[in-house]
């Protein structure tokens, strides 16, 4: 029993032998699997960091065009503004100048009305006179 024990050993320290080998191959396989997802997070983290550069490039080169197109039709709009405005301004004191001018035509027309009915009524005055003039001869 003595030899079998003895002999059992050593097959158990190859058997063990094999285990630490087969233990260090996992364990050095672990760390080249580690070693590769680090080396792939940071290839990851280095990637998503410059999407994230061009996408805010890219964002404010659209803000700069956006800005840039506001600016030119807001003054766009305030040159129509400014056109409509005087063209309106020109509009409005040409009326006022067609309404003066038709006022003051129709304010000589009713004074040569009124001359012209005042004219009217002595003459109807002087007819009537006259006429009474002949009844009484």
């Amino acid at each position: 029993m003595l030899m079998q024990t003895m002999e059992e050993r050593p097959a158990n320290v190859k058997g063990d032998a094999r285990f630490q080998r087969l233990e260090d191959d996992i364990r050095e396989l672990r760390a080249e699997q580690k070693a590769g997802v680090n080396e792939l997070r940071g290839e990851l983290q280095t990637s998503v960091q410059e999407l994230r550069s061009e996408i805010q490039a890219g964002i404010q080169e659209l803000r700069g065009e956006l800005q840039a197109s506001v600016k030119e039709l807001r003054g766009e709009f305030q040159a129509g503004v400014q056109e409509l405005r005087t063209e309106f301004q020109t509009d409005m004191k040409q009326l006022r100048d067609d309404f003066q001018n038709s006022h003051r035509e129709l304010h000589a027309d009713i004074r040569a009305m009124q001359r012209n009915m005042l004219f009217g009524f002595f003459s109807l005055a002087g007819l009537f006179l006259t006429y009474a003039g002949f009844q009484l001869s």
